[in-house]
């Protein structure tokens, strides 16, 4: 595992080239970028032009969101997937490894089991075409009730469900994108992931739930960045993943207005700090000791 920044869920923005520079000097391995402006960019201009800064840094690049509506028509859904398989080729060669795709916790038109069959059916083409180029698909949770509301036909909003849905699916290339905020609001803990291997969690994304939230009222924009006294739960988590062989990002991800008023290098700072030290309470860093201050010479009177 690596630990990885997201400038824009800090309000950080600004060229690719400064991005990561700032990256390289808080000590982050990877570094969320805008996918589709890098895509982009890298169809207009070629990918070497597009992903230069990012070869000469020897650095890994997040996951981009997976341009495929699972719930659309059928015709729409064939639409996307031929045209993901050009995508995925350009995504491999700009430097992505995975791509990511929440589902939609409800539905207008299936019902439960239905939607579960459909879905089943369709990441395993997802996984299908991802596999060609070789990268990964994560599978994330929508579990804020806000995504529910006002739909017909409820679906897939808790961390079991989730779980069950990529067993089921059964693809080398299909498994989990890990969001500690929507895992615990979905019900999920540690023990939830037992039968999971490491190697099926493609990323982890990280952020707090107020300790007094309303599980049915909880919004996205509750996300919190974790605190010292919650640093041990994620640690515990992280020290779980290591021990599976997790070889994925770890990027903190609160709502961006958790972090007004911060100066861009105290925001990525601040979420340095933090990862760090659930790294070293995970056992995977060593803690840093104080630089020793030399005393100082005392001059002896003539």
């Amino acid at each position: 595992m690596y630990k990885n920044l997201n400038p824009a869920s800090l309000g950080v923005s600004g060229r690719q080239s400064e991005l990561i520079e700032l990256m390289l000097t808080y000590g982050f391995r990877g570094l969320d970028l805008d996918a589709a402006d890098l895509l982009r960019r890298a169809t207009l201009q070629g990918t070497e032009e597009a992903s230069k800064y990012i070869h000469s840094a020897k650095i890994k690049i997040g996951g981009w969101t997976v341009p495929v509506q699972l719930g659309a028509d059928d015709g729409v859904f064939q639409s996307e997937i031929e045209r993901l398989s050009l995508t995925a080729e350009t995504a491999r060669k700009v430097g992505f490894t995975y791509g990511t795709l929440d589902l939609q916790p409800a539905s207008d038109k299936l019902p439960y089991h239905e939607n579960f069959e459909r879905h089943r059916q369709r990441l395993s083409k997802l996984g299908d075409v991802l596999a060609g180029a070789g990268l990964r698909l994560g599978v994330g949770l929508k579990a804020a009730p806000e995504f529910r509301r006002d739909r017909v036909y409820p679906f897939i909003h808790k961390a079991e469900e989730l779980v069950t849905l990529i067993r089921t699916i059964n693809h080398t290339h299909v498994g989990l994108a890990l969001d500690t905020w929507n895992w615990q609001i979905g019900g999920g803990g540690n023990d939830t992931l037992a039968d999971v291997k490491g190697k099926q969690i493609v990323s982890v994304t990280i952020a707090d739930a107020p300790a007094d939230a309303d599980p049915t009222a909880i919004d996205v924009w509750q996300r919190l960045l974790p605190t010292d006294e919650t640093i041990p739960q994620h640690a515990r988590l992280i020290a779980i993943l290591a021990e599976r062989k997790c070889d994925g990002p770890v990027t903190l991800l609160p709502a961006p207005r958790h972090a007004a008023g911060m100066s861009r290098d105290r925001a990525i700072e601040k979420c340095a700090s933090v990862l760090e030290k659930m790294w070293v309470q995970a056992g995977l860093s060593k803690p840093s000791r104080p630089v020793p201050v030399p005393p100082v010479e005392q001059t002896v009177p003539a």
